[in-house]
């Protein structure tokens, strides 16, 4: 049977863990399904010889979901909002659990009907989706002398998961440097503007690392120093795509250049 560009499988379409010995899925360890995550243009191509699989990625149903993990402040983890029906569920996908269907495989079976995806949350998977492949790396001179900076970030971070989404920064130059000559560094924390509350966060933790910065530096000025121009707390609806291209969004795996040893996983 031919594959036709009319196939109701869409990106965010989800495999059933029924059907996957069906399609030949016969090791698959703690998946409760499988999620679409090829471009919809991709997958609807019949031309087999250009576009002959879709990808796919293994998922969990979570019973609570991770606000560290949400929104796709995490490269390597996404717990993701779903409709079921008529309820609303977390599932949590790993960007290293990825697989490949033959069309002429999945063209036997059907997506499992119960599952939406909501376009905000198709938006979120997409985005996490290129993170993946788009994330900066950080000079290793820099990372260096920011690695304190970093855990303190990372912490702050974690325990505002919900009201946080994203920590965005800038730094001039954009080199390596030697330890005598100073990085300059632009601080912006990026709330959710769902909630009153998350703006008096923000707020908070801005305050306070424009305070702890020249403590934190301390402890890795052997490294050299680096110069705090700027640290504001600022709404997701004030921050532009200007000021996302001008940044470089923290990552709680963020890797510097470094390959060996390992950069350090900020």
């Amino acid at each position: 049977m031919p594959w036709y560009r009319d196939t109701v499988w869409r990106q965010g379409s989800v495999l059933a863990q029924r059907d996957f010995q069906a399609v030949g899925l016969t090791d698959a360890p703690d998946a409760d399904l499988a999620i679409t995550i090829s471009h919809d243009c991709d997958i609807a191509n019949d031309n087999l010889d250009v576009e002959p699989a879709v990808e796919f990625i293994f998922a969990r149903i979570l019973e609570e979901c991770d606000g560290n993990c949400t929104n796709g402040k995490n490269p390597r983890t996404l717990h993701l909002n779903y409709i079921y029906g008529e309820t609303s569920v977390f599932i949590e996908l790993l960007a290293s659990k990825r697989f490949i269907l033959e069309k002429n495989i999945l063209q036997t079976v059907q997506p499992e009907e119960f599952y939406r995806l909501t376009s905000h949350s198709r938006r979120i998977l997409q985005s996490w989706l290129a993170a993946r492949y788009r994330r900066h790396a950080l000079p290793n001179s820099l990372v260096d002398r920011l690695r304190v900076v970093f855990a303190h970030i990372e912490k702050k971070g974690k325990q505002n998961s919900s009201g946080i989404l994203s920590f965005r920064l800038s730094y001039d130059p954009e080199d390596e440097l030697p330890p005598e000559e100073p990085y300059e560094l632009w601080l912006n924390v990026v709330y959710v503007a769902d909630k009153a509350e998350y703006s008096a966060i923000a707020k908070e933790i801005a305050q306070n690392l424009k305070a702890e910065f020249p403590n934190l530096l301390e402890k890795t000025k052997d490294f050299g120093t680096v110069i705090l121009c700027r640290c504001e707390a600022v709404s997701e609806m004030e921050f532009t795509l200007h000021d996302m291209r001008d940044t470089v969004e923290y990552h709680l795996e963020h890797l510097s250049y470094r390959v060996d040893p390992p950069g350090p996983v900020m």
